[in-house]
């Protein structure tokens, strides 16, 4: 909506125009009104005004002193219709000098009113999706001068952009917020629909930080699978609301929790002095990240609490990953949950280095691909390290919680418990009919596999042993086949018959034709039509 101040010393003109027409029908919302120029100066101070709309014989303050009041003050560029009774040419070229829009006659005329309300919303869209595309040019500017100084690889065209563009360049740390994998409500999102919250998520601290929006950017550590975003904190900012640093962090978080319906995480840099610093204060984000790991999983982990300890190089005991490695052989969940939090111990009490965690996971992990060649020579390596990604193993590894890091161990151990059995491959029928009622639906091997209560893993196995191909290419397919036959026999639009087979995205559906069958849509329809 236009938000219109109406200014006229006549209380039955202002009510008249304001029944005259339907104002919101054509876009426009009356927010007030005003007797003389000076009043209306007040009301613009202190309310959003699109347009005004003001009479020029006027006490106090007429329409023309209160336009060259406009032009003289912030509000500069606010947009002025003028209404009048006596048409003088002196006062038509006031008017116009001052960059009014229009110039209105009383008694005014519906059609009249009508006509220049558009022809100025036209112009006021225009220069409204003019200024956001270019605060969103801006905003992407100034993010990939922030990224550069973040990362480290910044010249001096880079600081002197951020030192110009925003106002605070001292006593900064870099806030790492990114969102819990493990969470199963974001991990069930389709890829476009994460980012959809990441940008949600980036529109919503800008809003909240606000004057300070411009220090949120999108998070820069693409070293690994994760979503967030970044937040460059100035002391400042905790200053001006008379609360310390981690009071302003902690607000801040529990602000953040309400807006957003997944879980998070915030790592706090180290506090550094100079906007040149800044890569500093990100890597230390980063490290926080790798220390919280195997503590607690707490919210909010800070570098300075970290820094001061001391990390070992020292790994835990190889009997201890070759114990859980015995259990999950054995399926045995009581040893599994008692060799986990025993592991999980050994990196708390002794601080171990995220680095050194990393490869007593990796030989763990290798140790359970080295089982599942010894149970099925023909099992398809790639097909389990999928399965282990979609399992959230890494995050569960780099996340740090026992407790997922159990769940994984158990769901693997069910995994070769069934690699050991020779009747499981009865299910495919079942998944085939699955396929067959319901290939317009979200169907993965996860949701299956629950269904029929099998390991997705070896679900996934067993089919493509069967078929040839994986249940991803294979329901594709399904799906693509379904679609050649609706081109063939009826004249829906592609866009229908994309969605109508299960695809939400015409592109890709586009794309995937074109890989399946040499030639688009609309080619494949034209052949069968000659």
């Amino acid at each position: 909506m236009i938000n219109v101040l109406i200014v006229d010393d006549e209380p039955f003109i202002r009510q008249g125009l304001k029944i005259l027409i339907d104002w919101r029908k054509y876009g426009f919302n009356i927010v007030n009104e005003a007797a003389d120029g000076q009043s209306a100066l007040e009301i613009i101070e202190k309310e959003p005004i699109d347009l005004v709309i003001t009479d020029i014989k006027m006490p106090h303050m007429n329409g023309i002193e209160l336009i060259e009041a406009i032009r003289n003050g912030k509000n500069k560029h606010l947009k002025v219709i003028v209404l009048s009774g006596y048409y003088e040419f002196e006062y038509a070229k006031q008017a116009i000098k001052h960059n009014v829009i229009d110039y209105i006659l009383k008694p005014i005329q519906k059609g009249e009113l009508v006509k220049t309300l558009m022809e100025f919303k036209e112009s006021y869209n225009k220069e409204a999706k003019k200024q956001a595309e270019a605060l969103h040019t801006d905003m992407i500017v100034l993010e990939r001068h922030l990224n550069a100084l973040c990362s480290g690889l910044y010249n001096e065209q880079d600081i002197d952009y951020i030192c110009k563009r925003l106002p605070y360049h001292n006593e900064l740390r870099y806030i790492m917020m990114e969102i819990d994998l493990n969470d199963k409500g974001f991990r069930d999102l389709k890829e476009e629909e994460k980012h959809e919250v990441i940008n949600e998520f980036h529109d919503k601290l800008k809003t909240y930080t606000q004057p300070y929006g411009d220090y949120v950017l999108l998070d820069i550590d693409k070293r690994n699978e994760s979503y967030g975003i970044g937040f460059i904190y100035s002391r400042q900012f905790s200053k001006e609301k008379g609360i310390n640093e981690r009071e302003y962090i902690q607000k801040l978080q529990e602000t953040m929790k309400v807006q957003l319906p997944y879980k998070f995480y915030c790592y706090i840099g180290e506090m550094v002095e100079e906007v040149i610093q800044l890569s500093n204060s990100f890597k230390s984000a980063i490290i926080a990240k790798s220390f919280q790991n195997y503590k607690h999983s707490e919210d909010i982990t800070y570098y300075d609490d970290t820094s001061s300890l001391k990390t070992s190089t020292y790994g835990i005991k190889k009997e201890y990953m070759d114990e859980l490695v015995r259990y999950a052989e054995q399926n045995s969940e009581e040893d599994i949950d008692r060799c986990v939090d025993q592991i999980y111990s050994s990196f708390e009490e002794n601080n171990v280095d995220p680095k050194i965690i990393n490869i007593n996971i990796d030989y763990l992990l290798c140790q359970f691909l080295y089982l599942t060649k010894e149970l099925d020579s023909e099992v398809d390596q790639e097909e389990v390290l999928r399965y282990i990604s979609e399992c959230a193993f890494e995050q569960c590894a780099a996340r740090g919680s026992a407790k997922h890091f159990k769940a994984f161990v158990k769901d693997f151990a069910g995994y070769l418990s069934q690699l050991r059995q020779s009747n499981s491959h009865g299910v495919l029928k079942e998944v085939e009919k699955e396929i067959e009622l319901h290939y317009k639906e979200n169907l993965s091997l996860k949701s299956l596999s629950e269904k029929y209560y099998i390991n997705s893993a070896y679900l996934g196995q067993i089919f493509k042993k069967q078929y040839g191909i994986g249940f991803k290419d294979y329901l594709n397919n399904y799906r693509l086949e379904r679609a050649s036959e609706l081109l063939i026999r009826t004249n829906d639009k592609v866009c229908f018959i994309a969605e109508s087979v299960g695809y939400n995205n015409l592109d890709y559906f586009i794309n995937k034709f074109v890989k399946l069958k040499g030639k688009t849509p609309l080619q494949y329809r034209k052949q069968f039509l000659k």
